[in-house]
């Protein structure tokens, strides 16, 4: 092997780099907050220290942390302060000090070291998950320890290949996805040895700590992935959109914080021109994570996905690189520049850190939206008291919260003893495994399902009354699963294996909780109406949900009649295997010409849906009195009703007179 050794020494004068790690301290104390997906996590931390079990909600198996490790950490402190946000908050400082110490004081020269230190914390990525409460910290720390290992001669083979898989193990139980920063470097140092006996027996070993987890974790929950997995991917939403919105997550990456983002791509560039093969190694993790990271449609977190990859991008630049001098001279300039060219440069960070809202991409500034509240900087006396979990159960029928966004806050603010039904399905089970409701523009982390009917009157009572029999038998089988108090039971077992392989999923109709249940077919709309006919009449359809009207996919369908309330606003979005294709808005009828009840409207299609072909209309009622109708939907194409339709559109366009 040709890979560099580490160096045994500091690469930076000790006072230097004492000085350095002191600058970072204050940086993190001028940044530290707890985010609400951190918040999370710490409910399940309450419940298992006060005998709830490894739960979100009190007798509900869900498992809503992707970090299992992560979480293990936070758990072991939280028993030794006794306060979990003390636990949270020193978790985290010790843990990226420490990794702040590692990568600026063994870096290959001293010109590289003052090159991490410029990187860290000139990253907002980095600085502002160092303290959140996620699993960052240990993410960063795993994959330090992941390249001294990797570049470290001194080791005999067997020892060495073991501890990456180790290691690997460990960046699989911070966080899942982890692992594809790393998996290309396994599998060139598996190569390498080429003993396929050893390399056999490292990569056992190496992996018992994930196949332990993986192990127990279908057996405990009945899933071997998160819920969190199955709430965000399994949304019905185009892969097209996804890609759409994981770019935009990155051009705000370069808005918000472009010495991350460049950071990231210069490593990864400068490595693929080396011959150093780690390096390339590590540049293709890099590369295999930004790209998993815009098909899966980014985070509305800014920057969170970006923190642990600029760290692997640092590490290569300053363990597994050679250069002159003035290179590193003139990448230390090039950060710093980037930096102090974004809004908030993390050297300058202070309480006077203010909002400025979510983008309309639906990415936020998560540190903006909560440091007034959850920051060291805008701490009080009564800032981050430990949440009451001693409290008694209160006598009746669960109490049951709806919400969607602030579950952390929410479910640690109002204790054990409230059942919090997560509407976006990060904690619940059953709302995971249908659809999020259509929604023409999607907040990423942010998928709303429909609570089907008698869902919430279920996990108030305590007994299943869903009122679909398809949905209700899912939920008795899911249930077992959750709630099964054997949890050993060969019912329970069996129907585990069949939940995971799709044997229920007949159970489920997509469609149906896609559009919240409304629905209707072409034909049930050719009915048609005449002006000024009351928007209560019957056949008319009262609105108070977005209506999704099924139609055979056709390209080439030109026009389209509809009758709508006259004094309200309709919008018609057009939609093909999930994605919306294109739109028009019709209504409301000036009011000096307005007269009750509904009206027509004869319509040219946008040029897209007439091109490509849409599967579904929605109707979506987009203002007005509140009260919205509509009558009737032509569309071309439907031999019932195509001639009433040209005839429309003839009069219309004046070719003849009505």
């Amino acid at each position: 092997m040709t890979t560099p050794t580490l160096p045994a020494r500091v690469s930076l004068p000790r006072i230097i780099a004492v000085l350095l790690l002191l600058v970072f301290f204050a940086v993190l104390v001028r940044t530290a907050w707890i985010s609400d997906d951190a918040q999370i996590s710490l409910r399940t931390v309450m419940n298992v220290t006060h005998g709830n079990g490894l739960t979100f909600n009190v007798g509900e198996r869900v498992q809503t942390f992707t970090h299992p490790l992560w979480l293990l950490c936070l758990t072991a402190c939280y028993l030794v302060l006794g306060n979990v946000y003390y636990a949270t908050f020193a978790l985290s400082f010790a843990v990226s000090i420490l990794v702040f110490w590692r990568a600026m004081s063994r870096a290959a020269s001293a010109w590289q070291s003052w090159l991490a230190a410029a990187v860290l914390l000139s990253s907002r990525a980095f600085v502002d998950y160092s303290t959140s409460g996620l699993e960052n910290p240990l993410a960063c720390l795993i994959l330090i320890g992941f390249v001294s290992v990797l570049l470290d001669e001194r080791l005999n083979r067997r020892l060495w290949l073991t501890g990456l898989w180790g290691l690997g193990a460990l960046a699989y139980l911070t966080r899942p996805d982890t692992v594809l920063l790393v998996v290309p470097a396994l599998a060139l140092a598996s190569w390498r040895v080429r003993r396929a006996g050893l390399v056999a027996g490292a990569v056992a070993i190496g992996l018992l700590p994930a196949v332990a987890w993986t192990t127990f974790a279908p057996l405990y929950y009945g899933f071997p992935f998160p819920n969190t997995a199955y709430a965000k991917l399994g949304v019905g939403i185009s892969q097209g959109q996804l890609w759409k919105q994981g770019v935009l997550y990155l051009v705000d990456s370069l808005d918000r914080d472009p010495a991350t983002l460049v950071t990231i791509l210069a490593a990864a560039a400068w490595s693929l021109a080396t011959r150093m093969a780690f390096a390339r190694a590590m540049a293709v993790g890099i590369v295999c994570y930004l790209l998993y990271v815009a098909s899966i449609g980014g985070d509305f977190m800014s920057g969170r996905f970006l923190a642990v990859p600029v760290f692997a991008a640092m590490l290569i630049l300053t363990r597994m690189l050679s250069a002159a001098r003035e290179a590193w001279v003139v990448s230390i300039i090039a950060v710093v520049a980037l930096s102090a060219a974004s809004a908030r440069m993390p050297l300058f960070t202070d309480s006077r850190f203010g909002d400025t809202g979510v983008k309309h991409s639906g990415v936020s500034d998560e540190r903006v939206f909560y440091f007034r509240k959850n920051s060291l900087v805008f701490a009080s006396m009564n800032s981050f008291d430990n949440p009451d979990w001693d409290a008694p159960r209160p006598a009746g029928q669960q109490r049951v919260m709806n919400t969607c966004g602030l579950m952390g806050e929410g479910g640690l603010d109002w204790g054990p003893h409230y059942y919090m039904l997560d509407e976006c399905a990060l904690a619940d089970p059953l709302l995971a495994r249908l659809p999020a409701v259509f929604k023409e523009e999607w907040r990423p982390g942010h998928f709303r399902r429909w609570v089907p009917d008698g869902y919430r009157e279920s996990l108030v009572s305590g007994v299943n009354t869903i009122r679909n029999p398809k949905l209700r038998e899912f939920y008795d089988r899911l249930s077992l699963i959750t709630r099964g108090r054997e949890l050993w039971s060969a019912d329970r077992l069996s129907t585990i294996w069949r939940m995971n392989t799709g044997g229920y999923n007949h159970l489920i109709d997509p469609d149906y909780y896609r559009f919240s249940g409304f629905i209707k077919y072409l034909d049930e709309l050719s009915d048609t109406k005449a002006d000024e006919t009351p928007s209560d009449a019957p056949g008319t359809i009262a609105m108070k949900l977005p209506l999704a009207v099924r139609v055979d996919d056709r390209p080439g369908r030109r026009y389209m009649d509809v009758s709508v309330d006259a004094d309200d606003v309709y919008a018609f979005v057009f939609v093909k295997q999930g994605a919306a294709v294109g739109r028009l808005t019709v209504g409301p009828v000036p009011a000096h010409r307005r007269k009750p009840g509904l009206v027509s409207y004869t319509i040219d299609l946008p040029s897209r849906p007439t091109r490509v072909g849409f599967d579904t209309i929605m109707v979506l009622p987009g203002g007005g009195d509140e009260s919205y109708s509509l009558g009737h939907l032509l569309l071309e194409g439907n031999p019932k009703t195509d001639r009433e339709l040209l005839k429309r559109v003839a009069v219309r366009d004046g070719v003849i007179t009505p």
